[in-house]
């Protein structure tokens, strides 16, 4: 539909780099329509990848991807942050050190 070749190897290592802004993608494994692999940056000092357990349309509606999308968008602009869930929260994230 693009015009662009899926098995473009250049065009998969663009899309492969995290953008050059604070980035944070919230994924699962059980997300049954995107693969999961496809959904994570490579961490750096401005990208981070946190797991939640919800299905593809759940994401939208689940408190468990909400509240860090909730706690990305509250950050001061230039205050950037890593996702830190305090408290008996820390047991509803994974926020692995790369990519699985």
């Amino acid at each position: 539909v693009s015009g662009h070749a899926s098995n473009d190897p250049e065009l998969m290592a663009q899309i492969r780099q995290a953008p050059p802004v604070p980035t944070t993608s919230i994924y699962s494994k059980s997300d049954g329509v995107v693969a999961w692999r496809c959904s994570v940056n490579e961490p750096s000092p401005l990208a981070e990848n946190i797991e939640v357990q919800a299905s593809h349309i759940g994401l939208g509606v689940n408190p468990i991807a909400l509240y860090p999308l909730a706690d990305r968008l509250a950050q001061p602009d230039g205050a950037w942050e890593p996702f830190e869930p305090k408290g008996a929260r820390r047991w509803f994230y994974r926020t692995p050190k790369g990519a699985e």
